[in-house]
């Protein structure tokens, strides 16, 4: 699978060449960068560090503002980089910030969703649409689009689409949702940006009976409790009968962490330990996994982290993303109602004996489809 699946898209700027490579170099910008930063969750915070790991290459000069729910966290955790955390609440610091910044860029991550909440895309579209009548170029990153489920936030979302200067996606779905809302515009399906993100050092040995496991409850189904329950009897049954120990990976601590005290409580007893992650850089998290036998995960980004370290992945499929991410991987997807009852350990035993490293040449098209998102946001220099 090419990981650019859109081919000779044009772009209404001046995009190759060594002058545009030159100006790329000497220019000293500032991104404004907007996204659900600041939350500890360490799935975007990867989003967030890829983005401006990737910038930093495609132009070295750069200083970054970063939209976010606690600053300071922010600034300390990405501190390799030159920027500054704002309060992504404070109207007046934000309007200043779009006033200062030389290029407003949304992503990635899933922002434009009204799953949660029909808030989020207000608040996104909205920002997006004072940097374009500020006349700041504005670029939609390697997002993933929806659901979008009512009409209001299919309208706000396609009036900040289709006015943005570039719209990068990370995965298919999401361009034919922007066409069936009604987004005409050119698009380009590259990759999500952590896919170019590499993990810290690791001199751990590798661990061929450990199970690496990131959880979250099941959201929007009624019975949701019963689900989480079965799905960790199912693992803990798995790992028990495999003689797997099992380690666990909240992607947000304070959210994930207290699944697994809860609902291993009498499920077969099984060797397992929760990594402390409330602290790490993404790059320290993806460590923690390498060497481990399979990643077992509903959270997209830890699949990500698995998959770009040759850690094989079984996919438990909550959300429309993770259902992607699992094709593009080529990693086993399971359903909720396939791990429940008695042969629902045996289901997920058959999925880990299944899967395996994710193809090279894919994993390598798809880094240098993270990279070409950067690279776009430099060409709007």
């Amino acid at each position: 699978m090419s990981g650019r699946l859109t081919s000779n898209v044009k772009w209404p700027f001046c995009w190759c060449g060594e002058k545009h490579r030159r100006l790329c170099l000497n220019s000293s910008v500032n991104f404004l960068l907007s996204g659900y930063y600041g939350y500890r969750n360490a799935g975007d915070e990867a989003v967030l560090a890829a983005i401006l790991h990737d910038l930093a290459q495609s132009a070295p000069r750069s200083t970054f503002t970063v939209t976010s729910g606690n600053p300071a966290y922010t600034t300390q955790l990405h501190s390799s980089h030159p920027i500054q955390a704002i309060t992504r609440q404070s109207p007046r610091a934000l309007a200043a910030a779009i006033g200062a910044c030389d290029v407003f860029v949304s992503g990635g991550g899933s922002l434009l969703q009204d799953v949660t909440s029909l808030r989020n895309v207000v608040y996104y579209t909205s920002l997006l649409r004072f940097a374009q009548l500020s006349r700041k170029p504005t670029m939609i990153y390697a997002q993933g689009i929806g659901p979008l489920r009512r009409p209001l936030a299919q309208k706000l979302a396609r009036i900040a689409i289709q006015r943005a200067r570039v719209v990068t996606l990370r995965d298919l779905d999401s361009q034919a949702l922007l066409k069936r809302i009604g987004v005409s515009r050119q698009t380009e399906v590259t990759a999500d940006p952590v896919w170019n993100l590499s993990p810290a050092a690791n001199n751990a040995a590798p661990q061929a009976s450990r199970w690496c496991v990131s959880l979250r409850d099941w959201p929007g189904v009624e019975d949701d409790d019963a689900l989480s329950r079965a799905t960790f009897h199912a693992l803990a049954t798995a790992a028990h009968e495999a003689g797997a120990q099992l380690r666990f990976l909240p992607m947000q601590m304070e959210v994930d962490a207290p699944l697994v005290t809860k609902y291993l409580e009498g499920a077969p007893p099984v060797p397992h330990e929760i990594i402390n992650t409330h602290a790490l850089h993404p790059r320290e998290i993806m460590a923690r996994i390498g060497g481990c036998q399979v990643m077992i995960a509903m959270r997209l980004h830890a699949l990500i982290f698995a998959a770009v370290q040759g850690v094989p992945c079984v996919a438990l499929n909550y959300d429309p993303k993770v259902e992607a991410l699992a094709k593009i991987a080529g990693a086993p997807l399971l359903s909720a109602h396939e791990l429940r009852g008695d042969s629902g350990a045996s289901t997920l035993q058959e999925a880990v004996c299944r899967a395996g490293a994710m193809d090279a040449a894919k994993l390598a098209d798809l880094q240098n489809s993270a990279r070409r998102n950067a690279e776009l946001a430099a060409g709007l220099l």
